[in-house]
């Protein structure tokens, strides 16, 4: 059979798209089933696009891709389904997310697809049922979805052939080789979805057969920088440095980088090996620096073993490539600007500034999804380098335009400039691209940042069944608000926060009626009172109160997540921008002392 491989195109650039990386799953199945006696080639469209035309001899298309270029996927397996040809897709988005990939599809291969594709041909070439094969998702003759049960993992990572890359399309004398030592992860990211795609227990190539990888791969590029795709190089440190000793007593010389923990710094004879072995980067998922957001994360790290990694790996001339994660409910917008500041103090070579995109098959998604925090699907924004979700102590807005400028701010002129008068022309092209990347996403995003704006007003007036215009019409500029639930340091916080948006506040007395006025805000502020928390005592006493004093009253509750949150629900009601919310929000909270508290829910009341 006539069988291709493509892994779908990227739907944007960041600072590493000019060298791009091919995900070795397609490579691996392609030589598979090369070994099977099939005719396989391989088309990563981040390397080079192929004319699809050349493509329709296929009798079997093979689609991979991750999240962000699931929608470019979909378009070629309807492409090729429009042909007649067989389309099999796979890779993480497809695994977790089948029936939706089934709509372009013939047939979905979930996980580790190294035996269900196998074993999927033969089935198809002999005329056997569908049903046996663990991993497998299909369409029954009724159009019904079947989803097989899942296939355990491999075991024995040496049972594949070394990955074919004379395969690819187009790819001669690539820079970077990728080579996996391993797959699996023991910790729990609630981000990462590397977990439930590999699974908790880490699962090793042999020495032996890393080490014949890499002598295939100096072989076919002695100029090549090999590159370790392992979610972590030195998972079992003692494995990892008898890999490089055994490297350094075959003297074979390549320079290379992978993926690590902070924790290689408790091993100062582990940094000293990667270093005599042609180390010349470690890309460290250090994530935050914010104490708060790292438990939340469970990256079981903290700030001080940052620190102490970025200390080593700096004294061993290993540069770093940080990788941070912002949007946590423990992130705020100062957060992001303490991070970029830290990177540049310590010297990191270069980093990334990514946005929590809650992917398919992560908790964080599911989380996000029953708060009804998700803004929308589209997939090819689901890129780390978008806002997708609301944030706690951020609007969305606010997390995408502070994350490229905290990029911006570290790839600047004096970042190119200062690698320039110091002859590293290397990071000196990364800066150059970093900032031309960044600057293209910023000309990308206008339109997007304005659907931001438009989707957070339109869902506002949904919420309040479009109060919000109501109370525009009548100009008003006085507000009442109700203390029913405020202490004095409650009390002083909003009527700073009123005075910065340019609103009189008229302070109502928690017994009084305040339907004399056209608007009255009453914020609720909960207290645990031996263990109960009185709220919704205090909103049925308000409704009772208030709620049936006139027929034309109406009274609306907004809730929200946080009290930053709280004050963007006041500030969208009465027409005032983002950056005056938050300037206002800011003011009011470093006077009370800089200490937030909870109030999650207010009521609205007009006389309509």
């Amino acid at each position: 059979m006539n069988i291709y491989f493509i892994e779908a195109k990227s739907p944007g650039s960041h600072i590493f798209s000019r060298t791009p990386i091919p995900r070795l799953g397609a490579i691996l199945l392609a030589t598979i089933l090369k070994h099977k006696g099939h005719s396989t080639k391989v088309f990563i469209e981040d390397i080079s696009m192929p004319d699809l035309r050349l493509l329709d001899d296929a009798d079997m298309v093979c689609i991979s891709s991750i999240t962000s270029t699931a929608p470019r996927a979909f378009e070629l397996g309807r492409r090729f389904m429009s042909r007649g040809i067989t389309v099999v897709m796979g890779g993480a988005h497809s695994t977790f997310l089948p029936d939706e990939s089934l709509l372009y599809a013939d047939y979905v291969v979930r996980g580790e697809g190294e035996e269900t594709i196998v074993e999927l041909i033969e089935h198809l070439q002999s005329g056997l049922p569908l049903d046996t094969i663990r991993g497998l998702s299909f369409k029954a003759p009724d159009n019904t979805i079947i989803n097989n049960p899942d296939r355990e993992l491999i075991q024995d990572l040496d049972s594949a052939p070394v990955p074919d890359f004379s395969l690819v399309y187009n790819w001669v004398k690539a820079p970077v080789t990728p080579i996996a030592t391993s797959r699996g992860c023991p910790f729990a990211c609630r981000f990462c979805s590397v977990i439930p795609m590999f699974g908790r227990k880490y699962r090793f190539k042999s020495i032996g057969r890393v080490v014949e990888e890499i002598k295939a791969a100096v072989r076919l590029n002695p100029k090549s920088h090999v590159f370790f795709v392992d979610d972590n190089f030195a998972a079992d440190k003692k494995r990892t440095k008898t890999l490089l000793q055994n490297l350094i007593d075959n003297k074979i010389k390549f320079e290379w980088s992978a993926q690590v923990r902070t924790d290689i710094a408790r091993d100062p004879e582990l940094i000293k090996l990667m270093a005599e072995t042609g180390c010349f980067a470690v890309f460290v998922g250090f994530e935050s620096i914010n104490p708060k957001t790292l438990d939340l994360y469970n990256k079981s790290q903290k700030v001080e073993d940052i620190n102490n990694c970025i200390k080593m790996l700096q004294y061993r001339s290993i540069h770093i490539h940080g990788m941070f994660v912002f949007g946590s409910d423990t992130d705020d917008i100062q957060t992001i600007r303490n991070t970029q500041k830290f990177a540049r103090e310590l010297a990191l070579d270069s980093i990334q500034f990514m946005m929590l995109t809650p992917l398919p098959g992560t908790p964080v998604l599911n989380e996000l999804r029953e708060q009804g925090r998700i803004i929308h699907s589209d997939w090819s924004k689901y890129d780390a380098h978008h806002a997708v979700f609301e944030p706690k102590l951020m609007t969305a807005l606010e997390l995408h335009v502070e994350t490229l400028k905290a990029m911006a701010k570290f790839y600047s002129w004096s970042y190119i400039f200062s690698n320039l008068l110091s002859m590293d022309i290397f990071y000196s092209i990364v800066g150059w691209y970093g900032k031309k990347s960044i600057n293209s996403a910023k000309s990308r995003g206008r339109e997007y940042l304005s659907n931001l704006r438009e989707t957070a007003v339109s869902e506002f007036d949904k919420k309040t069944d479009r109060l919000r215009k109501y109370f525009l019409s009548k100009h008003t500029k006085s507000i009442v608000m109700n203390t029913g639930s405020l202490e004095k340091g409650e009390m002083a916080f909003f009527k700073i926060f009123f005075k910065k948006l340019g609103k009189d506040l008229i302070i109502n007395k928690a017994d009084s009626y305040p339907c004399r006025y056209a608007f009255t805000i009453a914020p609720v502020v909960a207290k645990s009172e031996t263990g109960s928390v009185p709220e919704e005592k205090y909103l049925s006493e308000f409704y009772e109160r208030f709620g049936r004093k006139s027929d034309s009253m109406k009274i609306i509750k907004l809730d929200s997540i946080s009290l930053y949150r709280t004050c963007v629900n006041i500030g969208l009601l009465m027409g005032v921008r983002f950056k005056k919310i938050r300037k206002a929000y800011e003011k009011a909270l470093s006077e009370i002392g800089g200490t937030a508290f909870e109030c999650n829910t207010i009521l609205v009341m007009v006389e309509i």
